[in-house]
This record gives C-alpha cells, sequence and structure tokens, in this order.
C-alpha cells in the first residue's frame, strides 16, 4: 500500500551529451512509476552531467535503500550533490575529512604493526598501509592545487556577450530544432564585419528557469544591457508598417526595449498574405542584439582585435604599422578611436586608409576626441557614401538657425558636450525630427541629420535609442560629389 503524505526520492546521472542515455534513463524510470522531480545539469569531475531527481509514493513495505532518499534528509543530500562544483569551500572541508580519515587508519595500523600481537596479518597490513599512505599522498596534492590561488583565475574569465533565453524561447537556441536565434547571430556577424569592419566577439546561448515568461536579455561581461520580451509564432510590427494603423484582433501589445515606441505582435499565419512579414522573435532579439553592441562596443572591442587591425595594416603597410607600434599612437589610443567611430557607425573597413588618415594627424597636437572629430572630416567621403542612395544623394534634416541656438544652450557642459540637458526645446526637436523621418518617402538608411560640428555627438546620443538608423553628420563631413536633399 501507499503512504500518501509521504515520498521517496531517487537520483540518477548520465552524462549530458548522450541524449539517447537520458531518454532511455526517463523511460526506464517511468515504467517502474517514478515521477522526474527535476532536471539540472552540473559540472563533475569528467566534464557535465545530468542530475536527475525522481519521486513517487512510499510503500508502506519500503525497504532501506542507499539510493533512496527520504524527505527527512532529503535536502541536505541533494544540497551536497548539485553544490560540489559549486563550493570549493565545501570540497576543500571533505578532502580534510577525507585525509583525517586517512591518518587516523594509518595510525592504527602503526599500532597495530608496532605491538608483539601474533594474531596479526602483518603481509596484508603493510600492503594496507601502503596503499593508505599512497592515497593520502594524492589527497594532499589535491588539498594543495586547491589551496593554489593559480585555481582562481579560471573563475575571472567570462563571457563577453551572453543572450539568455526563458524556458517559453529554448528552441531559439536547440541546434536541433534549426536554432533560428544562433543563425540570425551569424548573419548580425557578416552584416557588422562588411559594414563596420566590427568583428563582435563568440556569443554564448542559455536558457534560465529564472526568467518571466517569454524573456530574453542580453549582457556584456555579465551585466544586463537589455531585456525584453518576444513571441514565437509572431511577428512583430510597428503602427503603420505593411499599412496597419490599428492593431489587429488578437494581437499582442507590446513595447520596443530599445525605442520604447508601441508596437505589437501577430500570428505567424495570419501574416502570410502580407508584403511586408514584420519580423520574428529571432531577427527582433537580432536587431537588439546589434544595437547593444554597437551602444557598448568600448567594453566589447578588446586589445586582442586592435592588434588584428595592426596585422591587417602591416600586410599592406609593414612601415605605418611598425611605426604605429613602436609609440606613434597607444593601443589605448586606438581601442578609443576605433570605438568612438564605430559607436557612430561610421566603418573601419577599409583600415589601411583609416590607418593612413589617423598617420596625418598624429603629427599634430590632438587629444583622442580632436583625433576623432579631424579623422571622420578625412573620412567624409567614405561616411557620405555609407549613407547616400545610388545617385549619390543624401536626404538632409537640418535644423534652423533658431534651433541651433536653442540646440548650443542646452548641451549640458558638464557632460563635456556629449548630451543636452533636457528640455522643452529638446523634446521639440525630437518630435520636430520624428516627423520628418515619417513624412520622409526615401529609406531611412538615406536619411541624416546634419548639424555644426559641435552638435554632432549629442544629437548622436539623443537619438541613439530613438530612431536607431538615423545617422548623424557634421556639415565639415559633406564632400562635394554628394548632393543633400533637404527633407
Amino acid at each position: 500500500m501507499f503512504d500518501e503524505s509521504r515520498l521517496e526520492y531517487l537520483v540518477k546521472s548520465c552524462p549530458s551529451e548522450d541524449t539517447e542515455a537520458l531518454e532511455e534513463l526517463l523511460n526506464s524510470m517511468a515504467i517502474d512509476g517514478w515521477e522526474l522531480y527535476s532536471l539540472n545539469e552540473v559540472e563533475a569531475e569528467e566534464g557535465f552531467q545530468y542530475n536527475c531527481i525522481f519521486s513517487r509514493q512510499a510503500e508502506d513495505s519500503y525497504e532501506e535503500d542507499d539510493d533512496i532518499a527520504q524527505v527527512g534528509h532529503f535536502k541536505s543530500r541533494m544540497e551536497k550533490l548539485f553544490h560540489y562544483k559549486n563550493a570549493p569551500s565545501e570540497q576543500a572541508k571533505s578532502l580534510q575529512d577525507e585525509l583525517r580519515q586517512k591518518n587516523e587508519r594509518v595510525n592504527d595500523i602503526k599500532q597495530l604493526l608496532d605491538s608483539n600481537s601474533i594474531d596479526i596479518d602483518r603481509e596484508g597490513l603493510n600492503q594496507e598501509i601502503s596503499e593508505k599512505l599512497s592515497e593520502r599522498n594524492t589527497l594532499k596534492n589535491k588539498f594543495s592545487e586547491m589551496l593554489s590561488p593559480a585555481n582562481m583565475y579560471e573563475r575571472i574569465n567570462q563571457d563577453v556577450l551572453t543572450v539568455v533565453v526563458s524556458e517559453e524561447l529554448v528552441d531559439l537556441i536547440d541546434n536541433e530544432k534549426n536554432g533560428e536565434l544562433i543563425i540570425e547571430s551569424v548573419r548580425l556577424r557578416q552584416a557588422l564585419t562588411d559594414k563596420l569592419g566590427y568583428v563582435i566577439p563568440a556569443i554564448r546561448f542559455i536558457s534560465s528557469d529564472e526568467m518571466a515568461e517569454d524573456q530574453y536579455s542580453i549582457k556584456v561581461r555579465k551585466l544586463k544591457a537589455l531585456s525584453g520580451i518576444v513571441y514565437p509564432k509572431y511577428r512583430m510590427f510597428v503602427p503603420g508598417q505593411a499599412n496597419i494603423e490599428k492593431k489587429p484582433r488578437g494581437a499582442i501589445d507590446s513595447i520596443d526595449s530599445v525605442t520604447g515606441q508601441k508596437v505589437f505582435w501577430i500570428e505567424e499565419e495570419k501574416t502570410k498574405s502580407y508584403w511586408d512579414k514584420g519580423l520574428t522573435a529571432s531577427q527582433v532579439i537580432a536587431k537588439h542584439l546589434e544595437f547593444v553592441v554597437c551602444k557598448y562596443v568600448d567594453e566589447i572591442l578588446a586589445y586582442g582585435e586592435i592588434l588584428n587591425y595592426i596585422s591587417l595594416l602591416g600586410e599592406e603597410n609593414l612601415f605605418l604599422a611598425e611605426e604605429l607600434i613602436q609609440g606613434a599612437v597607444s593601443l589605448g589610443d586606438l581601442r578609443y578611436i576605433f570605438a568612438k567611430l564605430i559607436r557612430e557607425k561610421v566603418s573601419i573597413k577599409d583600415i589601411v586608409f583609416v590607418f593612413e588618415k589617423l598617420n596625418d594627424l598624429l603629427k599634430a597636437e590632438y587629444n583622442n576626441d580632436q583625433l576623432v572629430d579631424n579623422l571622420r572630416i578625412l573620412m567624409g567621403r567614405q561616411i557620405c557614401s555609407d549613407i547616400a542612395d545610388s545617385n549619390n544623394y543624401i536626404y538632409g534634416i537640418i535644423p534652423s538657425v533658431e534651433q541651433n541656438t536653442k540646440l548650443k544652450k542646452s548641451i549640458d557642459k558638464k557632460n563635456k558636450g556629449k548630451s543636452f540637458v533636457q528640455n522643452h526645446d529638446i523634446k521639440d526637436f525630437v518630435k520636430f525630427v520624428s516627423e520628418k523621418v515619417k513624412n520622409c518617402e526615401s529609406d531611412i538608411s538615406n536619411i541624416a541629420i546634419i548639424v555644426k560640428p559641435e552638435l554632432r555627438l549629442p544629437i548622436f546620443h539623443l537619438f541613439e535609442q530613438v530612431i536607431t538608423q538615423l545617422r548623424v553628420v557634421s556639415e565639415d563631413e559633406i564632400t562635394d560629389e554628394f548632393t543633400i536633399e533637404v527633407v
């Protein structure tokens, strides 16, 4: 008979990479009446393994089994199991206990051997003490390794980019189920490399049961940069897209995590006849990932990447590469300059040209920000070419004299002129630009705000999360071969 008030638990393990073994384990346990209580992936001594906890109602005729845990001591046994690798202090204590037991046994054997008793197996004891001493030495070596600070360095290393998804979104990162988000991340890396010369590092994709339903989070060096909600088997639209002005029946209201704009999600089945298909859940996350890797480029771009750029330069101009390495400009300065350019969507793909123009400027006494500003002017043709349409037209939004005056007065001098103090004039300007973009028939990629040099950076930061694709350029960066069509 079963006692409904009492449960018993059983723990089984199998290697994480062996999915067939896991399936066989689950099936065999189900046949024996066990239900899966929880499944966790943990680090074992040899790779990773799944620890599966099964439960069932305990039988009255229950016989003691070392593998089956009762509720009373279930918690302590499970804690020991799951915290084995995650708590070095517990491992150290466990080794200490083992060493103490070995020492006690060695001392007991020595006392027996030193005695005059004739009723002992001296040959067997000598063999046992030899084994125990060998085991003790092994434990001492393990304990010494554990005490070494060198073991802590592996805990310092961290992933640069991480995308965490809820359990509802796990199929997006599962290669066996097409892993759409992984494919989109590959496309993004290639697009950023081709467009900006910016190679983003490897992205780690993980799922977490701590996330809210349909939630994702993008982390830079383990710190959250952005999070939001997406809906699998739905597509995201903004009002006006695909000629949809009002939210269709059954659509889900939401907010874009980057722009704060109202959006809605429509079931994929209902969008088959649309000329504009909207964005899938994976495409939305990839789009937001693009925003994150550009906004946080200063934290992502490593010195190793700067050395890679110098290596590419060396293949074309070894003399210039050697001159730069010998101290014409530091790696830190180069990283700062490249990060500033990439964040404002200025391509450094023609890396030899960028280095040559930078070298021309190094003869003057410029600080890093002045170097960036002057380098942009020298790269004006490249900047304009990236914005212009096939006819070399740039559709420019140009502030009026009155607006320029108000914008200059609103610059936040405490922030070194990189942003504005928020006031009615700034809000009016955002509304003015947003209306211009909305009413312009040209593609957003061909539109730019053209401003005075001192206003370029604060206006860029102002619109970075409002209209993410909108470019901001200084009037000094416009070259003669391009025509400005005022919006």
